[in-house]
């Protein structure tokens, strides 16, 4: 059994609630997230501290105003070889430079990989790479043009 299974049935209304709380604000106070969830600080503290221990909560992220960081942003389809291992591709290509995340598609489309550079040559660079990599077929390269939330 996938270990990360395992772990789904342990969540209950709170822990659920507690942790779309902490998606909209990572920096909220435990005594605000105590309010919002209906439990005590002490409670609340202690939910935060099991679901960091299995695992479930991995870390805080930081919302930026992407219009005001001057980077390229894109995201790079990447189909592959019929025989590819494609967990084994994407674990690889999620350890590049300028790589922030790969997904794992089903479909035509093998992956999808969420890509951020300092320039359009680093994106360049970075498509180049993944595209020689053995088992890739193709790739394509999507610039990302505004984000909205």
């Amino acid at each position: 059994m996938d270990p990360k299974a395992a772990n789904r049935h342990v969540l209950d209304r709170r822990d659920r609630a507690l942790i779309a709380a902490l998606r909209r604000n990572a920096r909220a106070s435990l005594v605000a997230l105590a309010r919002e969830i209906d439990l005590s600080r002490s409670a609340t503290h202690d939910r935060i501290s099991r679901l960091e221990e299995l695992g479930i909560l991995r870390g805080y992220t930081v919302r930026v105003d992407e219009e005001l960081i001057d980077d390229i942003r894109a995201f790079i389809t990447v189909t592959l070889d019929d025989d590819s291992d494609q967990k084994a591709v994407a674990v690889q290509v999620s350890q590049y430079s300028g790589v922030q995340r790969a997904f794992c598609l089903a479909g035509e489309i093998d992956l999808l990989v969420d890509c951020r550079c300092d320039t359009a040559r680093d994106l360049g660079r970075l498509r180049d790479r993944i595209g020689a990599l053995e088992g890739v077929r193709s790739c394509d390269t999507r610039l990302v043009l505004a984000t909205h939330d």
